[in-house]
């Protein structure tokens, strides 16, 4: 199985029936060779900043440490349950790319596609867990009149950023 249909499958497998929550990242990340790891992947990754923010911003629960390599499917099963759904700007992983405006680019390459996606899921709220990606969106969002739930840039919850983003996201 390639790369993206890995991504793919693992997100078909936990969308909810009804989106409620709609959560915008950027891209999956690059396994730079490593494991490939990804919010939607059933195990949590060392490195699974973006999944253990949105879940302690919505239930509270933080993850001990050393809790790298435990399931998260009941956690999965929840967000599904709870009518919560990510998806990505960028079908294909940007964070390694160089330099950082060609990311950029592909955000803004695939920004539409986005949007078509957001309005066929009709989400009753949107979140984009990334502030250079809410840049990018965030007007998109608005002229579609697209229920974007805030109003400033939410940063990526990693380096050092953790405790910013669940303060803005769980808001």
């Amino acid at each position: 199985m390639n790369e993206l249909s890995w991504y793919e499958a693992l997100r078909r497998r936990y969308r909810p029936k009804q989106t409620i929550l709609l959560l915008i990242g950027e891209s999956a990340p690059d396994p730079t060779g490593g494991d490939r790891r990804f919010f939607y992947a059933p195990t949590l990754a060392r490195y699974d900043n973006l999944f253990r923010g949105v879940v302690q911003g919505l239930y509270g629960h933080r993850f001990p440490r050393g809790s790298a390599g435990s399931s998260k499917v009941n956690w999965l099963e929840r967000l599904r349950a709870d009518g919560v759904f990510l998806i990505d700007v960028v079908p294909y992983p940007v964070n390694k790319l160089k330099p950082a405006r060609r990311r950029q680019q592909a955000v803004r390459d695939h920004a539409r596609e986005v949007m078509v996606t957001a309005r066929n899921l009709n989400p009753k709220g949107i979140v984009v867990c990334h502030a250079a990606t809410f840049d990018v969106l965030a007007p998109l969002l608005r002229e579609a009149h697209l229920p974007l739930l805030h109003e400033d840039p939410i940063p990526f919850p990693s380096n050092g950023w953790q405790k910013e983003f669940r303060s803005k996201f769980a808001k």
